[in-house]
């Protein structure tokens, strides 16, 4: 971020602190939902992702099976074994 973005980030973040409690949760609700259709945007059933977590192994990969409006659906590749899991866990594979 430029001088001027951070600036403006710091120009919105007063503002958002000036909000009532309840309206900075429906502003903080909005900034996610945006960045979760972001990340789902560049998803398609059929994809071959990585899910970046602690407990899955990161050299195991997965096929999208079903994309829902907070979480995608992935089928570990030869196996029957499916994770629901947040679209901002997954790291698209180029193949």
């Amino acid at each position: 971020m430029g001088m001027s973005d951070m600036s403006k980030f710091f120009e919105a973040l007063a503002m958002v602190t000036s909000l009532p409690k309840d309206q900075q949760d429906r502003f903080i609700s909005e900034v996610k939902e945006q960045q979760r259709q972001v990340v789902i945007n560049e998803l398609n059933v059929g994809t071959v992702v990585r899910i970046n977590h602690k407990k899955i192994s990161p050299s195991d990969e997965f096929r999208i099976t079903k994309i829902n409006r907070k979480n995608v659906k992935c089928q570990k590749l030869n196996s029957s074994i499916i994770y629901t899991v947040a679209p901002s866990l997954l790291e698209v594979i180029n193949k």
